[in-house]
């Protein structure tokens, strides 16, 4: 699941940016090859250009889970009873 996010935001760019070259090529009045071309252009620009932004804020949000985990550790005793109640919900319901 590494990476989902980047991708995700990589692909968010490229595609904002299809649609601006794509409104932005027909509103001015440009032959319409020359507008996809242009938009494919922006398109292929933009996804690593939003892959680094998407890796990047993964990356500082990953080093702020991190940060808060070690600043807030989870009580011994929340654990164990955590793990009881995991127990309880793999318990089969039989229903009559």
């Amino acid at each position: 699941m590494k990476g989902v996010a980047a991708n995700t935001i990589g692909g968010s760019f490229a595609l904002a940016a299809f649609a601006v070259a794509i409104v932005a090529g027909m509103a001015s009045g440009n032959p319409a090859a020359s507008v996809l071309l242009r938009a494919l252009l922006a398109m292929l620009i933009c996804y690593p250009l939003g892959l680094a932004v998407g890796l990047v804020a993964q990356h500082v949000i990953e080093q702020h889970i991190e940060a808060h985990r070690e600043a807030h550790p989870a009580p011994a005793a929340a654990e164990g009873a955590t793990e009881a109640a995991d127990e309880k919900r793999d318990e089969e319901v039989i229903v009559v």
